[in-house]
């Protein structure tokens, strides 16, 4: 059977479904399976459709069963691949489920730390960064989420109750320990590509040997505290010997985070930080765990491109292709492996309007009907590596902001975008001034399209529960961006 003989058949006897009202949500069917709002639905009926709020858009006779005909035994993953691209998303749609699934449309009047843990493993990698020019960005995506949380319970997820740990996965990252597992076998890979292992010396590992030593009896330690702390080498970040060995340590699982003083790393060994269940429990190998990790990345986006799956957790980084003993890299996994995982039905292959590429999504996945958010975001916000671009139109180069003199920034150095209702509206450029007790806004812009009178109002609301959040006494407008003056006037 060629192509098009496979595609008048699937024309001919399935019906294209689509939600509703254009609502989203999940189908279950007659064959018990359950399929994704909009999806093709095999073995169903116009009865069947009403009562799980889709209607019909094409042919109102009931369909054949897919698993009846003689065609699934003989094309099973051709089918699959059709079926799962005959489901369309409007960009409406996608954006909601995106916001859904990154952990927003859930704020409360009083944060706990229950709500705090759930939006870390929602998330996945709250990415943690030095800059410190309004506050540390791994506190602000709870914040976003949840409205005024007690800072503090991030650090006590981390390196109290051991539930978060600091791993790279795109950049270094805050991770539900839950994951650690799963990036086992890029340690092993690390481990087994290099001649050093504990316990066994060549002339040139004697040191990484020296600050293992120096990690178990005396740890936890900084980097400053090792041997050879003050012997820098190169211009990479100006890292002495002694930071290069631990953090080579720390790429191989050998050591971990125990915990940060004022903002610098203290690493102890793996097995006195991280708890005993997750050193325990089975590691699978490459290809099962960047299977679970894309669907993981799935979960966490709500809708994405193949790349951005890719690159949430960390399967584009160099770290998780290791160089084998000939100085290769090994050909990347993944891209094969999210095939695979669509043609077994674990993912969805989705049209979504405006995206040149397809899209891809969790088959159970549940589409809000509305989302009425209002929060600031960290330049750094997971939301921001992918679903704002995708989904929202909007773009914000870092390099452009934070690594390039004043001159050449665009919008400003810290530039935090806004979210309202279930999109982005505008950016500002924020400051806490702890010497004057003061929350200062060096810029603030409005994205073509919106309402500037809504923006700053809204805008100008949600900068004073950032100044309450930071207690910080009054708030100060810069005249930079064509919003400033109308925000002004809104506080």
């Amino acid at each position: 059977m060629n192509s098009r003989e496979l595609s008048l058949w699937l024309f001919s006897s399935w019906h294209f479904v689509r939600p509703a009202g254009s609502r989203g949500g999940s189908v279950s069917m007659t064959d018990g399976v359950t399929y994704p709002a909009g999806s093709l639905a095999p073995g169903s009926s116009p009865a069947d459709w009403a009562s799980n709020g889709v209607s019909a858009v094409a042919s109102q006779e009931p369909a054949p069963r897919l698993d009846a005909s003689p065609l699934f035994k003989a094309h099973p993953g051709r089918l699959r691949r059709y079926f799962r691209l005959a489901v369309e998303l409007s960009l409406d749609e996608a954006r909601r489920l995106a916001l859904s699934a990154q952990g927003f449309g859930h704020r409360r009047a009083t944060p706990r730390m229950g709500d705090v843990t759930k939006i870390a493993s929602r998330v996945l990698a709250v990415q943690i960064d030095s800059i410190n020019v309004l506050v540390r960005s791994h506190y602000l995506p709870a914040y976003s989420r949840l409205g005024a949380y007690p800072m503090a319970t991030i650090d006590r997820l981390a390196y109290e109750r051991r539930e978060l740990f600091e791993g790279w996965t795109h950049a270094t990252c805050l991770l539900p320990v839950r994951l650690y597992p799963l990036l086992r076998h890029r340690m092993t890979a690390l481990r087994d590509a290099s001649p050093w292992t504990p316990g066994r010396t060549t002339p040139a590992s004697d040191h990484i040997q020296t600050v293992y030593e120096a990690v178990a009896e005396h740890g936890p330690l900084t980097a400053g505290e090792l041997p050879g702390a003050r012997e820098r080498r190169g211009k990479w970040w100006g890292w002495s010997d002694g930071k290069l060995a631990i953090e080579y340590l720390l790429a191989c699982g050998l050591v971990a985070v125990a915990g940060r003083r004022n903002f610098e790393r203290l690493y102890d060994l793996t097995e006195r930080v991280l708890p005993q269940e997750a050193l325990d429990a089975p590691a699978p190998g490459p290809e099962q765990a960047q299977k679970e990790l894309l669907c993981l990345s799935a979960r966490a986006l709500g809708v994405a491109t193949a790349d951005q799956l890719g690159g949430y957790l960390g399967l584009h980084s160099p770290r998780a292709l290791v160089r084998g003993p000939d100085g290769k890299r090994p050909k990347r996994l993944w891209p094969g492996l999210l095939r695979e995982l669509v043609e077994d039905g674990r993912l969805a292959s989705l049209r979504v309007e405006g995206w040149t590429e397809n899209g891809y999504a969790l088959p159970d996945a549940r589409i809000p009907k509305s989302m009425d958010e209002r929060a600031l975001l960290s330049p750094f916000d997971s939301f921001m590596r992918g679903p704002a671009r995708v989904c929202c139109g909007f773009t914000q180069h870092l390099a452009q902001q934070l690594y390039v003199p004043a001159e050449r920034r665009v919008f400003g150095y810290y530039v935090l975008p806004f979210l309202l209702g279930d999109t982005l509206v505008g950016r500002c450029d924020l400051k806490a001034d702890r010497q004057r007790n003061v929350l200062m806004v060096r810029g603030a812009f409005v994205e073509d399209g919106q309402e500037p009178t809504r923006v700053a109002s809204e805008l100008a609301a949600e900068l004073r529960f950032m100044q309450a959040w930071l207690e910080l006494a009054s708030i100060e407008v810069a005249d930079r961006g064509e919003l400033a003056p109308l925000l002004r006037r809104s506080l």
